[in-house]
């Protein structure tokens, strides 16, 4: 493990392949899902694609001088693997090699540390075909993949992260349906996913530390601060139910290398399949143990007594287009609560920046002194520029200080947190909420050749870095 004490710390931003690149079929790239998705299914609602975005892929030089402008020393971005395995395992496509050689030794020309993940959602449209993460057989793809990647790039990177968000990737991809491959409702595919993608992040892990390479790889998580309602009859039952379906699942398999038991117990319970838990994996969680944890800090959960009903899920991908509020019932578990005091963002998300606290301490108590960054926050807008295209987004500026602001407090308080990155660098494509919801410090103008225009938010964060180092320096 790389040792990152006497480093600064990091401030910066954070992109995905399939959402920035562009480029979907150039120099050898193979298919993702997305790109299936996007081209035909119905289901792609708002008819958007990421087949130009504000193409990073040609663009690369100037956001990575733009981020470094802005004070910023680190850029998180993900490796698309189609890009680097056409056919998902087998063949290197050298022209992936060399696009992720040049962003990387350009970050590093400039002093801008990579942290690069190397599964953010696109998955190889042959490894879907295959079943995707419910077939066991994508455990040893994932690992050649990484080891692809390690070995290609690890001499330079010394932080990587295995899988984004496995929890929140496998929620829309079979509870809530908007993600390809467009499940419902169906459990069975949600705990099989999440189940082989903590395998597969361990494998990856050990991969990584058996090269001996002088650098830390963790895992992301969506934090999922879990909140009960004070009326709630059964606090216990059902903070546990849902920690462990939000949390424990990959925090206890990442961070100290041992599968919740209690989770079986839950799920056969519940008549969920649980054939496809090993006793052999449970070797391989203690020997792939990540170095860091990265979370991706949006808002809690915040939860009651279930009530009556089938199991719904409730998600907005329409934004002011709709009335619905993010949330959750699940049959005999438990149900979304609604706090009428906490503010909700257009697409129905609660507005909670004290969660930043509460999921930090909450590691802290957990897991101990483990190193921590943000690896995602940020507010997503509806928004206009002026005549010369800045955009003044004072919601976003308002929104994220709160969070910050209870960042450097859980630190204070003894948290070991390593570095922030907002989400997101530029404006991009926000999956199947398209174009309009947007996150960008930067914005994009894609009607324009993808002109880009700082922000207030981009001016706002870079003095914040500056006034951040001189306290530092005092």
């Amino acid at each position: 493990m790389q040792n990152i004490e006497k480093q600064k710390f990091l401030w910066g931003s954070a992109t995905a392949a399939y959402q920035c690149e562009g480029a979907w079929d150039a120099d050898g790239k193979g298919l993702g899902e997305w790109d299936v998705f996007s081209h035909g299914n119905p289901l792609n609602i708002n008819g958007a694609t990421g087949d130009v975005s504000c193409d990073f892929y040609h663009h690369y030089k100037e956001d990575i001088d733009m981020l470094k402008a802005g004070g910023q020393n680190t850029y998180r971005f993900s490796i698309s693997w189609a890009r680097i395995l056409p056919n998902g395992r087998g063949a290197v496509n050298q022209g992936g090699i060399d696009f992720y050689n040049r962003v990387i030794d350009y970050c590093l020309k400039q002093g801008v540390e990579p942290n690069v993940t190397l599964f953010h959602y696109d998955l190889p449209e042959a490894i879907a075909k295959e079943g995707g993460w419910e077939n066991r057989a994508i455990v040893d793809a994932f690992a050649e993949y990484a080891r692809v990647c390690f070995t290609a790039f690890g001499d330079r990177v010394k932080l990587w992260v295995t899988i984004n968000e496995p929890k929140y990737y496998a929620y829309c991809s079979h509870m809530v349906g908007n993600y390809p491959p467009n499940h419902r409702h169906d459990f069975n595919r949600y705990f099989t996913t999440v189940y082989h993608e903590a395998v597969a992040s361990a494998k990856a892990v050990a991969i990584y530390h058996s090269l001996k390479l002088n650098g830390s790889i963790g895992i992301v998580h969506d934090s999922s601060n879990v909140e009960v309602a004070p009326d709630t009859k059964e606090k216990e039952r059902v903070h546990m139910i849902a920690d462990l379906f939000y949390n424990r699942i990959i925090l206890d398999t990442a961070c100290k290398g041992e599968f919740p038991g209690a989770l079986i117990s839950l799920l056969r319970e519940y008549g969920i399949d649980t054939s496809y838990i090993k006793f052999e994996d449970m070797l391989v969680f203690l020997q792939g143990k990540v170095d860091f944890l990265g979370l991706n800090v949006y808002n809690r959960f915040y939860i009651t007594d279930y009530s009556a009903g089938e199991t719904e899920v409730f998600h907005n991908n329409k934004g002011a287009g709709s009335n619905a509020k993010e949330g959750i019932r699940i049959r005999d578990w438990y149900e979304t609560a609604i706090d009428p005091n906490t503010k909700r963002n257009l697409w129905g998300r609660e507005i909670y920046p004290k969660c930043m606290y509460n999921t930090l301490m909450e590691i802290k108590e957990r897991y101990g002194d483990i190193p921590v960054y943000i690896t995602e926050n940020g507010h997503g807008c509806y928004e206009k520029p002026n005549d010369e295209g800045y955009v003044e987004d004072d919601e976003r500026i308002e929104m994220m200080q709160g969070y910050i602001d209870y960042m450097l407090k859980a630190m204070e308080d003894g948290c070991n947190v390593r570095g922030y990155y907002a989400w997101s660098t530029m404006d991009l494509y926000s999956w199947v909420n398209g174009y309009e919801k947007r996150y960008g410090l930067v914005r994009v103008d894609f009607d324009d050749h993808n002109r880009r225009y700082p922000k207030k938010s981009y001016y706002w964060f870079k003095k914040l870095i500056e006034d951040y180092r001189k306290a530092e320096e005092e």
